[in-house]
């Protein structure tokens, strides 16, 4: 499936109507802090917003339309899926959310809260607390959903806690998990914006060398970013080496490819 900048989701794309879109957008951005991507119309007849890795459509509620704070009840409810949910509680409620339930662990494994906009919409502010089976807590199962395929690269490096280190620092990533060994070896999952990748000390035991043992890679990450110059400039401020500047290429990227500290290889950019 392509990709489309316009509707950066391929999913599920809810549109949710209020009497006013400029007034709702200016609440939603304070209340739940939802960031505006754009706007559209004159007057603003609707807009995209982003929470995370979810998007909505804001748009002006029509003649035919009447809202959850008109009809005096709601037809459904939207659940966000956020990291910190106590401190997207308060602040909702200072911003003047009405808070429907408080922060709280379900039987399904899901800790969250519920809350109720200015038109009414209910919503819910959720992060996964455990991985139940539905079976667990008293669900039927029908047809039984796994944990989808993906492929992850693991990295074998030297020094494996620096390279952590270099990673969070240069690229923005999020440690997943980690584990380390009683020799001071590690192994962690690491995480960049929706990616995902490993690293790991070599051990030649394994077969598993680094870059720097072997004289070369035979792999490069790419790293799609907004802004390619300065996530390049950022990652070479940390201490990676330039292998080639970030310029405009003939195949529509534009893209430059630097050499970590471990002996990775990156290209970081994006499509024109």
């Amino acid at each position: 499936m392509n990709f489309n900048r316009s509707v950066p989701t391929d999913t599920v794309l809810p549109h949710v109507a209020y009497h006013d879109v400029e007034e709702a957008l200016a609440w939603l951005s304070r209340a739940f802090g939802f960031v505006e991507h754009y706007r559209y119309g004159d007057p603003v007849s609707g807009a995209q917003v982003r929470a995370g890795n979810a998007f909505l459509m804001v748009k002006r509620a029509g003649l035919e339309t009447s809202l959850p704070d008109q009809l005096g009840y709601g037809t459904q409810s939207l659940t966000i899926f956020i990291d910190d949910v106590e401190a997207h509680c308060e602040r909702a409620r200072t911003a003047g959310a009405r808070i429907l339930e408080e922060p709280h662990e379900t039987v399904y494994g899901e800790f969250q809260y519920a809350a109720r906009d200015l038109a009414g919409h209910h919503w819910l502010f959720s992060r996964h607390a455990h991985d139940l089976y539905p079976a667990q807590w008293g669900a039927d199962v029908a047809n039984p959903v796994t944990a989808p395929a993906h492929v992850a690269p693991m990295l074998s490096v030297r020094r494996g806690k620096a390279a952590v280190e270099f990673y969070m620092d240069a690229f923005g990533a999020q440690v997943l998990f980690q584990i380390e060994a009683p020799d001071g070896a590690v192994v962690a999952e690491l995480g960049v914006g929706q990616s995902r990748f490993w690293v790991a000390d070599e051990s030649p035991e394994h077969k598993n060398f680094s870059p720097e043992t072997l004289g070369g890679g035979t792999v490069r990450m790419v790293l799609t970013v907004h802004d390619p110059d300065s996530a390049f400039q950022r990652a070479i401020d940390t201490g990676a080496a330039v292998v080639h500047p970030v310029t405009d290429q003939d195949y529509g990227w534009r893209v430059g490819r630097l050499v970590d500290p471990f002996g990775h290889h990156w290209e970081i950019g994006k499509p024109l």
